[in-house]
């Protein structure tokens, strides 16, 4: 799996779910531009899961250590 594909098929869908559509969107926007300075796949998924979880939106909804609990499990995914 790639990072696009961990991106479309399993944190895009749980972002829909927990923050809605609209949210969703904009953080995965945010999250696409910074894994474009990414290297690697791991790397472009480190950078677009670093995004998300640092976002004040999310961390005001989740928390520190549910966003980092969150960013790691989505890290080993590849």
């Amino acid at each position: 799996m790639d990072a696009r594909t961990v991106r479309e098929t399993v944190i895009k869908p749980k972002l829909v779910e927990l923050f809605g559509a609209s949210m969703a969107t904009s953080l995965i926007t945010s999250a696409v531009l910074a894994g474009l300075a990414g290297a690697s796949e791991q790397e472009k998924l480190a950078l677009m899961t670093g995004c998300i979880c640092s976002d004040p939106r999310v961390l005001g909804m989740w928390g520190n250590a549910r966003a980092e609990r969150q960013k790691r499990e989505w890290l080993t995914l590849l």
